[in-house]
Parts: C-alpha cells; structure tokens; sequence
C-alpha cells in the first residue's frame, strides 16, 4: 500500500504538469524516470538508459508496457498495483503501444511528441516522504555497509580483491554498487575515478561507491591509512573537509545549484589549493535517481528545493570527500553519517575523518 500512495503523490503532480502543457499523457521510457514513477527496479542490464518497460501517465490511470519476459516479475515484485498492463512478444517493439501527437509528453527527444526532460527531472528531484525514508535507510546502510568493508581489507590484497569485499557487503545489505571505485597507496593520487585493478592496496586507500536500493540511490566515500599520517596529508584532508564545509553553507533551498557550487569553489584558494584544483573533478550535484542527475557548476541555474537529494564530492591530489545529504525548509540533513567510523568536527558538524585502524 505504501507503494501505491508514493506513486499516486507523483501521479497528482503528473497531472498538474500535463494540465499546465494542455497534453494528455506523458510517457516515462528511461530508467530513472521509470524507477521513479514506479518506486521499483527499472533495469536489467545496468548500462542501458532506457528501462525494461515503458510507463504511460494518464490524468486519471497509469500504464505499463513490457514484454512476457519481464511482465510476471514485474507485477509481483516492482509494481504498485494501480498499473495497467499491456503485454506483448520479447521480439516486438513497444514503441507501437505508446500514443503519440502534439498532446502527449515524453521525458526525452522525441520527433512525434512533447518533450518534457527538464519538467521530469525537476519534479524527481523533489522527493516526496515516502522517498525520504528510504532514502534515509539507504544511506545509513550504505555508509555502515562501506565502512564495515574497509576495516576487513589488508594492504596486501589488490584494489579488485577489496572491491569484491565491498560489493559482496553491499549485495547482503540489498545494494547494488552502481559505482564502485578502489584506489590502493600506489594510484590514489593519480586518479580521480579509480576503478580497481590488480594493484595492491598498500598503505592508503579509497573506496567509494553510488549504492541503490529499488531505484533510489547514495554516494559515500572513506579513507583509510594503515601507517600514521603525514602532516602534508593531514593538512590537505583538513583543507578539504573546509571546502566541503563551504558547499554545505552554500546548499540552501531557494539557491541555485550554482551559487552553491560557488561557494565550494572560493574555499579551494582559500584553503590553500591551486586555483584550478576545482576544475580537476566535478564537485556533485544533485542525485537520487541516478548517481549525480549534472554536475554542478557556476552556471547551473536549477533551483535546490525542499527534499532535494545532493551529494557534494570535493577532491584534491590522493583525497576526497563525500556523502549524500537530503534539504529541508531550514537546511539539510545529511543521511550517510557512520557512528562507528571515525570523525572529527568541522563548522559544527561531525565529518568522517581518515581511518588509522
């Protein structure tokens, strides 16, 4: 039942969109939108845009098209109930089951209807309460998922072997890792998006993962050291969690994504960083549905609203930080926080430190 009602939230402001463009229906074919509008699994093969059925939103009804394959399983466990469905042969286009013309909307380009992306993306970045407390859920586990991992990885296995302790973590909390990144003493500071490989972890290490749960998804990142740390790393770890800090203070609803990204942009100089420190790695943006829906940048004129998902990632050479936080009408809250892994107090906020186990 919970399901239908987070579904019928979105439906009603559906509605108010399809009545505001004078059309009668959207259609819904790419995955996030999809995991959205149905708060399920919308995939098969994680690398494809577009989802494993097409979903139509009518004023006043709600339809499904997908195939044999994917029908059975798909009412029994990702759908809400309210839906439709229309069925047809694996080998069978679906696009034939899908009206079209000047009063139907879809969330991408489209030379036979209205295209409504940026309208769809706005409304599912606005979470409603259901979405908020799963993904509060999502985010604990995500982060007590990932930081149990780390503290069972040695120096001596390689970045793919610790990635696999990490995946199999996420699996048995019921996360998929959408994005796994493991980077060992030996390519922390080279890389800004490690993916594993065969190297050996060594004396410092990263992991970092976008985990998702029936859709919604949170993005965490720690550090661990196996030696004391350097002063140098210290410093900059510090330097950093400060420029974190100035996104946070930037990240107000009513703001643009832009002059938050601004904010986080000043505080690279002022810590100390190289001018251009910023421009080596997209800072985070907004997230929910997918990892990050844009990277945020100076220019980004979008809106942050209440109940906006956000992930802030500020890197520099061999550190990053992140972790996914979810507005309100007076701040944010942040949803990935680890009790058990270490933190230190930076502008009034407990922040994950680096581990010295």
């Amino acid at each position: 039942m919970t399901r239908a009602l987070e579904q019928r939230e979105k439906r009603a402001r559906i509605k108010a969109l399809l009545e505001s463009k004078g059309l009668d229906a959207l259609i819904l074919k790419k995955g996030a939108n999809v995991a959205w509008i149905i708060g399920g699994r919308a995939h098969i093969p994680t690398t494809l845009e577009l989802a494993c059925l097409d979903v139509i939103v009518y004023k006043d009804r709600i339809v499904v098209v997908t195939n044999k394959i994917e029908a059975p399983r798909l009412e029994a466990e990702e759908l809400s109930g309210d839906e439709e469905l229309i069925v047809i042969n694996w080998f069978e286009g679906r696009d034939q089951q899908l009206p079209s013309g000047e009063k139907i909307g879809i969330d991408g380009p489209d030379n036979n209807r209205i295209n409504l992306s940026a309208e769809v993306e706005e409304l599912r970045r606005s979470l409603n309460s259901f979405e908020v407390d799963r993904l509060r859920k999502i985010g604990s586990d995500a982060a007590k998922s990932l930081g149990e991992s780390m503290l069972k990885i040695s120096p001596k296995m390689s970045e793919v072997a610790a990635a696999g302790v990490i995946a199999e973590n996420l699996w048995a909390h019921n996360l998929e890792p959408v994005v796994l990144l493991v980077a060992g003493s030996e390519r922390i500071e080279s890389f800004r998006h490690p993916l594993p490989t065969t190297s050996l972890i060594g004396s410092l290490f990263m992991g970092v993962i976008c985990a998702r749960r029936k859709g919604l998804i949170a993005s965490v990142t720690r550090i661990l050291s196996f030696n004391s740390l350097s002063k140098e790393i210290e410093q900059r770890y510090q330097g950093l969690l400060n420029v974190e800090a100035a996104f946070f203070s930037g990240t107000k609803v009513g703001a643009t994504y832009g002059q938050a990204f601004k904010s986080g942009e000043v505080e690279y100089l002022k810590q100390g960083f190289a001018r251009d420190e910023w421009s080596k790695h997209h800072q985070g943006g907004p997230t929910g549905y997918l990892p990050r829906d844009f990277p945020a940048h100076e220019k980004s004129s979008q809106v942050i609203g209440v109940n906006n998902a956000i992930a802030w990632n500020p890197s520099a050479a061999g550190i990053k930080v992140e972790d996914t936080l979810i507005t309100t009408p007076t701040g944010f809250e942040i949803i990935t926080s680890d009790p058990s892994w270490p933190s230190v107090e930076i502008a009034g906020r407990e922040r994950p430190d680096i581990a010295c186990p």
